[in-house]
């Protein structure tokens, strides 16, 4: 550990979207330095999968099945990470997903989900996560965004919408809370080899893509700076920029 850094051990993480990608690495990176890390996602067994290989290595992982688009369900995970070690250190907002076509034929209910998942999810987490963190005036959210939220993409409205709306928010979110000593970060990956490709025919190469871990590694390290400052705003690129 460098000067300065904070230690991760013993911190409480809330990690949303954990059941693949970037946040399954993201949980298992922070477990690895001994946090308590809470996995929330709608699957359960893929979250059971990365809370046991956590487990295997000697971590700590509670897994919560979540629809974080749904106010309930956010607040759900809050509660179970509060009743289990009865504070929350560090929020990881990850959820999200991708569909993609031209607005002119873009499917309404497509255009709902989108925003749901990548921009609504994030209020609700964040809302829900703050009323514990500001009685103890502490506590770190960390939103996972994309190069999206700057860079708009044909075929990409509701994507890149969102994505933006969700930098604005934390950046919003940011500045409410500064003088309550809780730090708020926006991470923005470039294209990054996940399952968020699966479904798109036309994409960049692969090899050339970020890999998950390096995202994580990533979001790691923003947890692990010293107390007296604030990362605001990270961008993680693949070395040759956009694809």
């Amino acid at each position: 550990m460098s000067i300065g850094e904070q230690t991760l051990k013993n911190q409480v993480v809330i990690i949303t979207g954990a059941s693949r990608g970037i946040g399954a690495e993201t949980a298992i990176a922070f477990g690895k330095v001994g946090s308590k890390v809470i996995l929330g996602a709608r699957t359960i067994p893929e979250l059971e999968a990365i809370a046991q290989r956590i487990r295997d290595n000697g971590g700590e992982a509670l897994t919560v099945r979540a629809d974080v688009t749904q106010p309930e369900q956010a607040e759900r995970i809050v509660q179970s990470a509060l009743a289990r070690y009865g504070q929350i250190d560090i929020l990881v907002n990850n959820a999200g997903l991708g569909k993609f076509g031209r607005v002119s034929e873009f499917d309404l209910g497509d255009w709902d989900a989108v925003i749901a998942s990548n921009l609504t999810s994030l209020f609700f987490c964040s809302k829900y996560v703050l009323g514990p963190m500001l009685k103890r005036k502490s506590g770190q959210i960390i939103n996972v965004l994309s190069v999206a939220a700057k860079n708009v993409f044909s075929g990409a409205g509701a994507y890149c919408a969102a994505k933006a709306g969700a930098l604005a928010l934390t950046r919003v979110l940011s500045d409410e809370v500064r003088e309550e000593n809780i730090r708020v970060t926006a991470v923005l990956p470039g294209a990054t080899h996940t399952s968020f490709w699966d479904k798109i025919d036309q994409h960049p190469d692969f090899d050339q893509m970020l890999k998950p871990a390096h995202v994580a590694n990533a979001i790691l390290s923003v947890a692990k700076q010293p107390l007296g400052m604030v990362v605001e705003e990270i961008n993680v690129a693949p070395p040759l920029g956009i694809l």
